[in-house]
């Protein structure tokens, strides 16, 4: 048994945000139709491709089913019409007009199906002088503040590299639609959720939202350094690759120092105390880049490691995914992809009774169209009728 097992959702999704979601509640057991329409997704006409597919899509959209409808026409909104009486969960990122165009905001679901829970994610929320305007992640890291404290110091304002505003909305989406579904089983009735990339960004910002509430001062840009503890940076070692590490206590301090085989440097009065060490956080650094320049990587991380230093290696892709603990985690998974073998990411919620697992791969547009339209009642004519209605 998985943990959403026999939950039904219906992802109208497209690009980022709104599909993870989907793939998040597929990932815990939910089945999950994707409707697209003729085109479909976004994503798969952008980004890197091999073959037929998009890297994008796929990293996106595991553990659903693809139905291609058109839901401009009658017939697909004869096929919505069933989906939402099916649906448990319906995950959108329309824009207001055009989801009422296609007869799929709240009160319109909620008239076929009065359990069903509406999930709408959307760039600035779904109301208010922003409601309805065009958005995408890196304006929303623009707007809540999260390019300003990203970057270099004295440097211009960086986005992040992944899209960090959609990915942190899909999830606060998911944990949404699983209140939503438990406050459902206490009240019978399915409701409305909404999440969207600039509260999620605000949200993830609290440490220095907070500094900025209490004191009214603007977090700077500090690279991969910070100004609350030292040392805390990257560092270069003999081979040319990185390690980050950091010590926010004297006792990791202490660590590093033993470490470095200068234990005495714990006591040496510009580093006995942490605002010492950040007021001489550019000598402090200066000895530790010495130290690694003259080890290879493996083994200053090696040394570090044994000493109880807090650290680890700043990794490309490659190195990603043959790290010991991420296989070890099963965030890597091989699947059988219409199109041939493919690797996705593994879930990554672990429940010890109900784990989830991936189970299907990333679909081919329509992939599934036929059987889920057999499985919702329509016959063999209905379904080559929409076959013929395709661009």
């Amino acid at each position: 048994m998985m943990a959403l097992e026999g939950i039904h959702v219906l992802d109208v999704a497209s690009m980022l945000a709104g599909p993870y979601c989907a793939t998040l509640l597929g990932d815990l057991g939910a089945e999950v139709i994707k409707l697209e329409g003729p085109r479909g997704d976004e994503t798969r006409r952008f980004g890197p491709w091999r073959g037929t597919d998009s890297g994008v899509f796929v990293g996106v959209n595991r553990n659903k089913r693809s139905l291609r409808v058109d839901l401009r026409t009658e017939d697909g909104q004869q096929v919505l019409r069933r989906l939402v009486r099916w649906a448990d969960i319906i995950v959108d990122n329309l824009r207001p007009q055009a989801r009422a165009k296609l007869r799929l905001d709240y009160a319109t679901v909620r008239e076929l199906n009065p359990r069903v829970i509406a999930v709408s994610l959307s760039s600035f929320g779904p109301d208010g002088p922003y409601a309805g305007r065009a958005g995408i992640d890196p304006v929303a890291q623009a707007l809540t503040g999260f390019m300003a404290v990203t970057g270099p110091p004295g440097g211009e304002p960086t986005k992040a590299g992944p899209p960090v505003g959609d990915a942190t909305a899909s999830l606060l989406a998911t944990v949404g639609a699983l209140a939503a579904l438990r406050a459902r089983e206490i009240t019978g009735a399915g409701q409305q959720v909404d999440a969207s990339l600039i509260d999620g960004l605000l949200h993830i910002q609290a440490p220095y939202t907070g500094q900025f509430f209490l004191l009214g001062t603007q977090q700077p840009r500090t690279g991969n350094s910070i100004d609350w503890y030292a040392p805390y940076n990257s560092y270069p070692c003999k081979d040319g690759r990185f390690l980050h590490l950091a010590c926010y206590n004297d006792k990791f301090f202490a660590n590093l120092c033993a470490a470095l085989g200068q234990p005495e440097l714990a006591s040496d009065t510009r580093f006995d105390t942490n605002s010492r060490r950040l007021e001489n956080r550019d000598e402090l650094d200066a000895i530790i880049r010495e130290f690694l320049g003259g080890l290879e990587r493996s083994d200053a991380l090696a040394l570090l490691w044994e000493h109880d230093v807090i650290v680890g290696p700043v990794n490309d892709y490659a190195d990603v995914f043959k790290d010991p603990q991420v296989m070890h985690n099963n965030m890597v998974v091989d699947v059988d992809h219409c199109a041939g073998p493919l690797r996705v990411t593994g879930v990554p919620v672990r429940l010890s009774a109900t784990p989830g697992s991936v189970r299907r791969p990333p679909p081919g547009l329509g992939e599934h169209t036929g059987e889920i339209l057999a499985e919702l009642g329509f016959d063999d004519d209905f379904t080559a009728r929409l076959a013929r209605e395709e661009p």
